[in-house]
């Protein structure tokens, strides 16, 4: 089927990355062609669940690892974008996907700079986020992908609803509309970017 995984350890369960757990990231990201990234993987200064020097190992490990097997680093970050740039410019990945971004125009445009991917979910059709719409007008589309999170941060028109991965047509309407393109660009374009940054052949997916 239509369905690839990644592997990671969220920033919320720091405490639970080791040794082993990196071996067998690793074991299957070499031995399954369906494990296409590392990730969730990153920073959370906002809820502040672990202590954030082992969230920052923890990101480093596992950024090292993604550079290691040459595959995308999938990254969240909430009030950490500084430190959270710093660990990838160190680690030296290229390859990266800032996971629902929301942070701030100097923390994207130096993120697409680099080469980032700036993945949009719901929260860009909520009305107090201008800010990420200008973010969403500006980013070089080469550079955008959409994405649900499902269950979560649903489109404004489902707000209160459990999010549903077809809802993410309507991240893409925004997206589109910000941009002056039409909706079916925005979806091609976007899918070019995914089967690119992940490594896959349109054929491999079907119809795009």
């Amino acid at each position: 089927g239509d369905f690839w995984s990644t592997l990671g350890v969220h920033p919320h369960d720091a405490d639970q990355l080791n040794d082993e757990v990196l071996a067998d990231y690793e074991r299957l990201v070499l031995a399954e062609d369906k494990v296409v990234a590392i990730g969730e993987i990153g920073l959370d200064y906002f809820r502040d669940y672990r202590p954030r020097d082992l969230q920052r190992h923890a990101f480093l490990e596992q950024l090292r690892l993604a550079k290691k097997l040459d595959v995308p680093a999938i990254v969240h970050v909430r009030d950490a974008w500084d430190d959270a740039l710093d660990l990838i410019g160190r680690a030296g990945n290229s390859k990266v996907i800032l996971h629902s971004f929301s942070g701030d125009f100097p923390a994207a445009r130096s993120s697409w700079e680099r080469g980032f991917y700036i993945s949009f979910s719901g929260v860009v059709t909520y009305p107090k986020n201008r800010y990420l719409r200008d973010i969403a007008g500006q980013v070089p589309m080469d550079r955008v992908l959409i994405e649900t999170d499902c269950p979560y941060l649903p489109p404004q028109m489902y707000r209160g609803k459990r999010n549903e991965p077809a809802f993410v047509v309507e991240t893409a309407r925004e997206i589109a509309n910000l941009r002056g393109l039409e909706l079916s660009e925005v979806g091609e374009m976007t899918t070019r970017n995914a089967l690119t940054l992940f490594g896959l052949s349109s054929a491999a997916v079907g119809k795009v």
